[in-house]
């Protein structure tokens, strides 16, 4: 009988011992999953960072070589975006001294409403944006009035469904042209190429297109394989990021192309991940970011 107690004890010590073992693994997975929402939403969305990229392209005339492009989207103003982080990017944009600047959509959070003093203060901040060549944005799918009011005192051209001619200092330009957003209007490509289309030389120019999502890139590139650079938004590249994955959040519009980069062809895509939040107010292994690109003629 003291040996089967004996037996019983030893076997109710190991049940115990993994009944603990477990109930520690259950903690140490609960701490981990807690840090890493804790670390999404309050670190993880705050911060900036530039994403460096080189152009090159021997459609790229000699007068635009070493032009500075930067290329932001989604602010997604009052997500987890306030005026501080705003000022923040301007400043950085400035230290960089870019010749063009580009915004491709997602000026407020869904939702949200802005005060008069709310739409002065954005666009005093957006306006002060220094730039030698010029400053163009394409309207997202949530962009109303607000848009186009801030993109006005900011001195932003828009260009939905319209392109135009860009020149630096000498008589050789690029074409620069942007889609309206395929959710909440319709892309027009015959409208946004027609200076270009009518132009006898229009083989020869180095062409940017805008648009607010990635995927308005698929019709493009069906009908058109002469365009050199499409710069988007829209996706936040996923939001949450699982490394070797990829990202786990998808933007309507954006099912397709909703990584940082792409190549098709000749087309190179960028994807800025943005600087807000929207649906959920997390990132993760995907800081706030702009895209910072240098021309180069071969």
């Amino acid at each position: 009988m003291e040996d089967e107690k004996k037996e019983l004890s030893e076997e109710e010590k190991k049940k115990s011992g993994f009944k603990r073992k477990f109930i520690n693994v259950l903690i140490f997975i609960l701490i981990i999953s807690v840090g890493l929402i804790m670390y999404s939403r309050y670190i993880g969305t705050k911060g900036l960072v530039v994403k460096e990229y080189r152009i090159t392209n021997e459609k790229i005339p000699y007068n635009f070589s070493g032009v500075k492009i930067v290329h932001f989207s989604d602010l997604l103003y009052k997500s987890t975006v306030n005026l501080d982080d705003v000022k923040n990017m301007v400043e950085r944009i400035n230290v960089l001294k870019p010749d063009i600047v580009f915004f491709t959509g997602g000026l407020l959070s869904e939702g949200k409403t802005m005060s008069e003093e709310e739409l002065d203060e954005l666009s005093s901040v957006l306006k002060e944006i220094d730039y030698t060549i010029g400053k163009y944005a394409v309207k997202g799918d949530e962009d109303g009035d607000e848009f186009s009011i801030v993109m006005a005192d900011a001195d932003f051209v828009v260009l939905n469904n319209f392109g135009t001619f860009v020149y630096n200092k000498a008589l050789t330009p690029i074409y620069i042209a942007g889609l309206s957003s395929s959710i909440s209007d319709a892309i027009n490509l015959d409208s946004a190429f027609k200076l270009l289309d009518d132009d006898a030389n229009n083989d020869v120019y180095f062409k940017i297109l805008l648009m607010h999502e990635g995927d308005s890139a698929i019709p493009v590139l069906k009908s058109r394989n002469d365009v050199d650079l499409i710069l988007a938004g829209n996706s936040l590249n996923g939001s949450v990021i699982v490394p070797f994955y990829g990202g786990i959040f998808e933007s309507r519009g954006s099912e397709t192309y909703k990584k940082p980069f792409y190549k098709v062809n000749d087309t190179l895509i960028f994807v800025s991940s943005g600087l807000g939040t929207k649906n959920i107010n997390y990132r993760f292994y995907n800081k706030p970011s702009f895209n910072f690109y240098r021309l180069k003629s071969l």
